[in-house]
């Protein structure tokens, strides 16, 4: 293809197809920004029109989460095989996590700004909002041991290769314990026994979450002490480990808060939870791994600014959008912490944080959208290895692929061709048939789910 040549315009069929999980790292961008503007500290006595603006964002996460849905039922419904190379995938695949924490978001806005902010639908909201965030607990538990049992016996991994996207299936469950230790504060005034259940089994969620995000760090850490941080492609995803920190700190605050709140309980003198003054104590404790996490974050904030500055910019893509979800949560403990005790200079920090994620988020929808006219951001790397027109053919002449997993550093193959053509054996028809198959250009996978030309510079 020309350089001069415009891309060619994706149908709706063709956006179905290419439809990624990948897409609900939008919904998790836009559905932190209801917790930032709720929580900015410095708001010139304007806090209601702070929180109109995160009501708006609420109301528009929510038809953007109904729509991403619908987008990957069509998807699956319209073009079955697609399940099992996108489930197989060792990227694509693990991007299932982003759907719980997408939808973590929006239960996080319900009781926030729903309740809290406009007392709408009095407790039938908050009972709604606990039922939902069940659900939401669950499909987190499933992302973190189906996902992780895919990675252990179907996905190839090299470390020289691993990034911090596997944070990705282990993550949910960070988000659902914040998520359900909001909802329990919301508990407190109807139901002092419910709001308990919902604090345990929101630390319970927390707990599971966190303890496998740090074996999973020190995986990738041990990667950055042997061949240093990862290549422009891959620099977006050293903002990750800023997720499961800054929730994981987010979320131990607002539950020691809780266990202020509920405890000691008089209906159970005889165990721990009934001897007095645990409950601050637990808040003690609660606060000094907070403390900790958002420490650590800027052990891998700081690096990680660098190692994107240095390492020259990736081409724009899908993936940007996991730079806002991991520094918002981050910027949430930031200023939560700065609350909690009573630090301007740390609410600062804070507010700088929350203003440069922002203006990420203004470019990065800007850049989206000029991209969603033409399509040639929807594009699926499992497919890479199993072009559409070999697909296709599956659904005329059930033509069976393969279930190995695809090379993520390679997109050349061997392809399944319809009718009676005879697949090649030697290296110049392999190449020819490719090239033909993907309308004569060839290209090579990038994780951030873009072709890229032969040849041409990764900046």
């Amino acid at each position: 293809m020309d350089k001069g040549d415009k891309p060619k315009r994706k149908n709706l069929t063709e956006r179905i197809k290419h439809f990624t999980p990948s897409w609900f790292a939008v919904s998790m961008g836009v559905g932190v920004h209801i917790s930032l503007f709720h929580s900015f500290p410095f708001n010139g006595g304007h806090q209601v029109v702070l929180d109109i603006i995160a009501t708006v964002f609420l109301l528009f996460n929510m038809v953007l989460f109904v729509a991403m849905v619908a987008m990957t039922i069509a998807r699956y419904a319209m073009f079955p095989q697609i399940w099992k190379l996108m489930i197989h995938h060792p990227v694509q695949s693990l991007f299932l996590g982003c759907i719980p924490m997408a939808l973590a978001t929006i239960i996080n806005g319900l009781i926030i700004e729903g309740h809290q902010r406009w007392n709408l639908g009095g407790n039938g909201l908050v009972y709604a909002a606990w039922g939902l965030w069940w659900f939401d607990a669950a499909l987190s538990l499933l992302s973190n041991f189906a996902i992780f049992h895919l990675m252990v016996t179907r996905h190839t991994h090299e470390l020289p290769t691993s990034s911090a996207v596997w944070l990705l299936p282990v993550v949910p469950s960070v988000v659902a314990g914040t998520s359900g230790a909001i909802v329990a504060g919301a508990l407190v005034e109807i139901s002092a026994s419910h709001a308990l259940l919902a604090t345990m089994a929101a630390s319970f969620m927390l707990a599971v979450g966190l303890l496998m995000s740090f074996f999973i760090l020190a995986i990738y850490t041990h990667r950055l002490l042997l061949h240093g941080f990862p290549s422009a492609g891959l620099a977006v995803s050293i903002f990750l480990p800023l997720g499961p920190f800054g929730q994981g700190g987010y979320g131990l605050l607002l539950i020691g808060d809780l266990f202020k709140k509920l405890l000691p309980q008089s209906t159970s003198p005889d165990s721990i939870l009934g001897e007095p003054g645990i409950g601050m104590v637990l808040q003690a404790i609660t606060f000094v791994f907070a403390f900790m996490l958002w420490v650590i974050g800027i052990w891998f904030l700081i690096p990680a600014t660098v190692a994107l500055s240095t390492s020259g910019r990736p081409p724009f893509g899908l993936p940007y959008w996991g730079l806002i979800f991991p520094t918002g949560v981050y910027t949430l403990l930031t200023i939560q912490l700065g609350t909690k005790i009573n630090s301007t200079f740390i609410h600062v920090i804070g507010s700088i944080y929350a203003l440069v994620i922002f203006c990420m988020f203004a470019v990065i929808s800007v850049k989206t959208i000029k991209q969603l006219r033409v399509g040639n951001i929807f594009h699926a790397p499992c497919l890479d290895d199993h072009p559409l027109a070999a697909i296709n053919s599956i659904r005329r002449n059930d033509i069976e692929l393969s279930d190995r997993t695809p090379n993520v550093d390679t997109a050349t193959t061997t392809v399944a061709t319809p009718g009676d053509f005879t697949p090649p054996t030697t290296a110049g028809d392999q190449e020819d048939a490719l090239a033909r198959e993907l309308e004569f250009e060839t290209v090579k996978r990038t994780w951030w789910g873009r072709p890229v030309p032969e040849g041409t510079p990764e900046e």
